[in-house]
């Protein structure tokens, strides 16, 4: 699927790309190759947190609609992730009209993140924490992304989370003054995104 004229939040298009890298960084942690199996995408989410200034704040989630990724080493894996803007949540259904006229859901319906490089740290157990850099789109706006976050990795797959903040007028969205009567919006959300590929990581 071509990716649109650059899309919209839910943070955020966040990760394919992401989990790509996370995945690369993984595996070569453990095993002190820059090698990676190939993963399908099993499924995720993004979760978002808005601050209102006159009630309290708000969270919404968003299902990833696509993810995946190419390459079997580190400098070769590139990779993506898409969430729907239709599908965003946030338990009111006025709000969600409002965020989606927002975000102009019909003109850009795809929110995309493009993974470009990971920066892992040292592995613990199963763990690889992580900076995930790459290219977020939202309602036609692309801004470089660095998130930090973690790999976790399972015997059949791999889980990666990671966390970042956005500034919605930075992607060209007018903060909503007036929503469910006296809400006022603050303009920056922290967005939080979990990924699968393969088997879900066991538990600690």
């Amino acid at each position: 699927m071509t990716p649109p004229a650059r899309a919209s939040l839910a943070l955020p298009n966040p990760l394919r790309t992401l989990a790509v890298l996370g995945l690369l960084a993984a595996w070569a942690g453990r095993a002190g190759a820059q090698t990676v199996p190939a993963l399908p995408f099993t499924g995720g989410a993004a979760a978002f947190r808005v601050r209102a200034t006159v009630v309290k704040d708000f969270t919404g989630t968003v299902a990833a609609a696509r993810a995946q990724y190419t390459g079997t080493d580190l400098p070769s894996v590139q990779g993506f992730v898409e969430f729907q803007v239709a599908e965003m949540r946030t338990g009111v259904g006025l709000r969600d009209r409002h965020t989606r006229t927002a975000m102009a859901a019909d003109s850009f319906p795809l929110i995309r993140f493009d993974l470009a490089g990971v920066e892992p740290a040292r592995q613990s157990g199963d763990t690889v924490p992580a900076v995930f850099r790459g290219r977020l789109t939202i309602r036609g706006v692309t801004r470089e992304v660095r998130a930090p976050g973690a790999i976790v990795l399972g015997h059949g797959g791999l889980e990666v989370t990671a966390t970042f903040s956005i500034d919605m007028r930075d992607y060209g969205i007018t903060p909503p003054v007036r929503m469910l009567g006296a809400l006022r919006v603050a303009p920056d959300i922290e967005v939080k995104v979990h990924l699968v590929f393969g088997e879900a990581a066991a538990p600690d």
